[in-house]
């Protein structure tokens, strides 16, 4: 398992970084390992589940604030074999009480989580297991587990290193002279840091579409009422 402390590590090995006094503090690399993770979720989310404890008529539930998109919804949690909802529209089964279906409704305001609507009345007792896509966890102590999976890394590490090379580009840009060798070096440092990062994203990404392992499927829509 790797720690914030373990990335941060590896990160400063790569950068060239390893003496003191740093060339970035830890808090600029924590958060380019934070950032790097946010980007990562978007291309290889996580695989998660939550159970929803049902309350009796109750048809509406709320979803996790890093929930991306739904994988299956396991209802209710103790039939053997398991059963599992079909994602149907809510425009088609409406205010009907039938068994079988479930939609995700998003809120018009931005401020409200995504909801689960099951087209069955529950009873208190029963559970709901929703299986879905979310963010992996930002790292807020040296001590967090990474949840990008260690085959992954590299891609954070390239990430942060494009960021690095971006910032001293920035910074090179504010010198009175921005014909100097040292901007034009540090943009193109920059640009190939980008260039790589985008290459290795590409190669896991046509990795990840050919493997067997990713068995499941994300729903199409979310519906917005």
């Amino acid at each position: 398992m790797t720690t914030r402390q373990d990335l941060r590590n590896l990160i400063r090995r790569r950068l060239g970084d390893t003496s003191t006094p740093f060339q970035w503090s830890d808090l600029q690399v924590n958060q380019w390992i934070n950032d790097a993770i946010a980007e990562h979720s978007i291309h290889f989310p996580r695989k998660l589940n939550t159970t929803l404890n049902c309350v009796t008529d109750d048809k509406t539930y709320d979803l996790p604030s890093n929930f991306k998109a739904a994988i299956s919804v396991e209802y209710p949690s103790n039939d053997d074999p398991p059963t599992y909802l079909t994602r149907r529209s809510f425009s088609l089964w409406g205010s009907s009480d039938i068994p079988g279906y479930y939609d995700i409704i998003r809120r018009d305001d931005a401020t409200d989580y995504p909801e689960l609507w099951i087209s069955e009345k529950p009873t208190t007792g029963e559970d709901i297991i929703f299986y879905y896509l979310g963010n992996h966890a930002s790292l807020d102590d040296d001590t967090d587990i990474c949840t990008v999976p260690d085959v992954h890394l590299e891609l954070i590490v390239l990430f942060v290193r494009w960021t690095t090379y971006q910032e001293l580009a920035s910074e090179a840009s504010a010198d009175p002279d921005p014909t100097s060798l040292s901007m034009g070096t540090l943009e193109l440092n920059a640009f190939r840091a980008n260039r790589e990062y985008r290459t290795k994203l590409k190669q896991w990404l046509a990795a990840e579409s050919e493997s067997a392992a990713t068995t499941w499927t994300m729903d199409k829509y979310d519906r917005a009422y």
